[in-house]
């Protein structure tokens, strides 16, 4: 859930949670009066009428969601042959994308959505999670070329949009290559020199140019 809807749906419920009370303890507790000389108030009576319209509106719209919305598809048919079906699921078709994508064992398939209609109008959205640092550019090309061959084996041409999302890789590869980590590495491990510990006794001298002598502080 994003996290508008959410928030629509925390407002929601809130809204309709108050105007029961408000009505409720109107007709049942011990506060009916007290509740009911409320209203007279122009500010809480306003409140009243305003999470009334939200509550409305929002049952309207999960009316209109338990009327109109698609049902969800788990196959596609990919194909008709001498009047049989052939479909396909839509976990079949994820797990095909995922094995895609993990072929070359230099990425994984963090997350592979597949929205789907009953008769094709495939589109396939996979969050790639690279071991190291990969140019997203070249890298997507590659996986969006053999994302559309691979899902072509499982879904024909039913196909319609593969879209990639690259994530932040669990290592990162410094530009200088190998070499260049490593001596990287070892500078990282290699312990930071300890600044000198003053000496009362010691010396500092400071030019003063010409022939003068050096200062000496003790």
């Amino acid at each position: 859930m994003s996290g508008l809807k959410r928030l629509c749906t925390v407002v929601f419920v809130l809204a309709c949670a108050f105007a029961l009370a408000a009505f409720a303890l109107t007709w049942f507790g011990p506060w009916t009066a007290e509740v009911s000389a409320l209203f007279n108030l122009e500010p809480f009576a306003l409140a009243v009428v305003a999470c009334l319209a939200v509550s409305a509106l929002g049952l309207l719209v999960l009316l209109g969601r338990a009327l109109f919305s698609r049902r969800t598809v788990r196959t596609v048919e990919i194909a008709t042959v001498d009047g049989g079906v052939i479909s396909v699921t839509r976990d079949a078709i994820a797990a095909q994308a995922s094995h895609i994508v993990e072929a070359d064992g230099t990425c994984d398939a963090a997350r592979v959505r597949v929205d789907a209609k009953a008769r094709g109008h495939i589109r396939v959205h996979v969050r790639v999670l690279p071991h190291e640092t990969v140019d997203v550019v070249a890298k997507g090309a590659e996986l969006h070329e053999e994302l559309m061959d691979g899902l072509a084996a499982v879904c024909g041409d039913k196909v319609e949009d593969v879209s990639l999302e690259f994530v932040e890789p669990e290592s990162v590869t410094l530009a200088g290559g190998d070499e260049d980590a490593e001596q990287a590495a070892e500078a990282a491990a290699r312990p930071a020199p300890k600044a000198p510990t003053p000496d009362t006794t010691s010396e500092i001298t400071v030019s003063m140019g010409g022939s003068r002598e050096p200062e000496r502080e003790v």
